[in-house]
């Protein structure tokens, strides 16, 4: 018979095991969660920007935002470039200095602020222009990062420290109507060279 301390401890042991196995699982679960999420906001986006594209906008989708830890689009049009991150976060969505802050409707002691973005976002832009720019050989306006929010956002729009967040529904409508660069000049019509370059432009490269 095993001494009694020896069988205390072997059980303490399993616990702790089975602890850090339900932690694992936990976060596992949350991963997919966010990946679902993440993907389902891009489809989102994808389909407000069909009257853009038809248009005449560049849209490339799919493009890596480096140091955020997504895909987003990049768009080049009249009124110049944008790099959108797109979130779909459950919760209301407030902005302030510090970043997008979501409050869950069943939870408001539960608020959390989505800093990521905030801090990173600008930076990935104009790297992804950057890289564009390489690749083509033709100069692109400085974008401008949007964090595009599927959720119910009262402000609809708010910008704060170089990022714009914009409320899905009203994606194309505020792109279409900001002031051009370029008073008379389409960014994306001095690319007739570029675009199928762009169109092939996989992760790897635009975040170079």
């Amino acid at each position: 018979m095993q001494p009694r301390h020896l069988v205390l401890t072997a059980r303490r042991r399993g616990a702790a095991g089975l602890v850090e196995s339900l932690r694992g699982v936990a976060t596992a679960a949350g991963r997919v969660q966010g990946w679902a999420s993440s993907l389902e906001a891009r489809r989102r986006t994808d389909l407000a920007l069909r009257e853009l594209v038809a248009a005449g906008w560049q849209v490339t989708p799919d493009v890596q935002l480096r140091g955020v830890g997504t895909r987003g689009h990049l768009l080049v049009g009249p009124t110049g470039s944008y790099v959108v991150d797109s979130r779909a976060w459950s919760g209301v969505v407030t902005v302030d200095s510090k970043g997008a802050t979501v409050t869950p409707a069943d939870g408001p002691g539960s608020a959390w602020t989505a800093r990521g973005q905030h801090r990173s976002l600008a930076p990935a832009a104009g790297a992804v222009v950057r890289a564009m720019t390489a690749a083509t050989g033709t100069a692109i306006p400085a974008p401008r990062a949007v964090v595009v929010v599927w959720a119910p956002f009262p402000d609809r729009v708010a910008v704060s420290a170089g990022v714009t967040y914009v409320a899905g529904e009203r994606l194309a409508e505020w792109i279409s109507t900001q002031p051009r660069p370029c008073e008379g000049r389409d960014p994306a019509a001095q690319l007739p060279v570029a675009r199928p370059a762009v169109a092939r432009m996989d992760g790897s490269l635009v975040a170079n």
